[in-house]
């Protein structure tokens, strides 16, 4: 049987105290020593994947145990150390492939340094990731009545491993769009290739409340600590497809904008009767992250090879990996929005809601 490895750490304190309860109400300062002196150690076994196709793995979540504002933070061979130091774990437990989850992809130069300390396969899963993103941002869309070819689509993080691949997917599709991230430079370059390879202009922009104002598809894909895209800056009735961890969409979205569909990018059902993770991240048992799933597919189809590594993914391996994980039998497990699954009625709401918003009140001029 196959075997596989996935590198986690807490997204925040929630996570922290989800797994021990003292840690609750305790300052963050003293949190983030804890997690400072933990080692990097094994923390659940994997089992009951089987796909469609008969075949059987099993893994384990490895933890390297910081929090993203750690991982940012602390001196960056640190904590290449540390990652590396989950990478000859699973080495050792037997793993054929290991997936580099959530900060432990971004740091440094997204897994390639990594790689070449181990034996055996590394991805990050940014290929899986993307083609689950782009996937559910249509039909999301779809449902929301939003048609891609009259809509402008925003893409935060543009300049990113994730956001590029979604900017370049979705350009030739959508009527415009909107580039957004830290480095113009970047952004300039970015929008040179879709200017080559797609003969489209598109708009470019570092703040990212102007670049989504007027989007009706936006696709966040960064490695903030959160909380950058906030209630005033979204178009009514518009999508937003959040795939960053921790969510870049602030919770007071939720509260004040009714007639905005956020969902979480990346949720994936994982074939199998009896799957457990026998680890707690806030999904059902047989529930993952897309980046997971990647790893999972990865060893399910027995292809051992470095994957989803650097700052550049094609989308040759997007729509590979997305081939792959139809024929184990993975797929979208529905829509997600700040930890809870949307139903039907929810979508009816919001349409509603985002209608009611539209309509300009009696006597306003147009």
């Amino acid at each position: 049987m196959n075997k596989f490895a996935f590198l986690i750490h807490p997204l925040d304190l929630q996570d922290v105290v989800r797994l021990e309860p003292k840690a609750a109400n305790k300052r963050l300062a003293l949190i983030e020593k804890v997690l400072e002196w933990m080692p990097v150690h094994k923390r659940s076994d994997i089992t009951g994947i089987k796909s469609i196709t008969g075949a059987q793995i099993e893994g384990w979540f490895i933890a390297v145990p910081f929090l993203p504002s750690q991982f940012i933070g602390m001196d960056r061979n640190y904590i290449l150390g540390e990652i590396t130091k989950g990478v000859k774990l699973a080495e050792e437990l037997g793993a054929s492939i290991v997936g580099l989850g959530g900060f432990t992809s971004v740091v440094g130069d997204a897994g390639i340094t990594v790689s070449k300390a181990t034996k055996i396969a590394v991805t990050s899963g940014n290929s899986y990731t993307i083609a689950t993103a782009l996937e559910g941002s249509l039909i999301a869309a779809e449902k929301m009545g939003i048609n891609i070819e009259d809509a402008h689509v925003s893409v935060i993080g543009a300049s990113g491993s994730i956001g590029k691949a979604c900017a370049q997917f979705l350009v030739s599709r959508c009527k415009s769009m909107t580039l957004i991230a830290r480095s113009e430079i970047r952004l300039e370059n970015l929008a040179e290739i879709i200017r080559e390879n797609y003969g489209k202009e598109v708009e470019i922009s570092t703040d990212i409340s102007a670049g989504i104002k007027h989007a009706d598809i936006v696709i966040t894909a960064t490695s903030s600590s959160g909380n950058i895209i906030m209630a005033e800056d979204l178009k009514p009735g518009s999508v937003v497809c959040d795939v960053s961890l921790p969510h870049d969409v602030s919770r007071e979205v939720q509260k004040l904008r009714p007639d905005v569909l956020v969902i979480e990018g990346g949720v994936v059902q994982v074939p199998g009767e009896n799957v457990n993770f026998n680890y707690d991240f806030g999904y059902p048992s047989n529930v993952s992250l897309a980046c997971m799933a990647e790893t999972m597919i990865l060893a399910l189809e027995g292809k051992f090879e470095n994957y989803s590594l650097g700052r550049g993914i094609k989308l040759e391996k997007v729509e590979e990996i997305n081939r792959l994980a139809k024929k184990h039998g993975f797929k979208l497990a529905g829509f997600r929005s700040f930890d809870q699954f949307i139903t039907e009625e929810k979508f009816e709401e919001i349409r509603r809601a985002a209608e009611q918003k539209l309509v300009k009140p009696r006597g306003e001029r147009a």
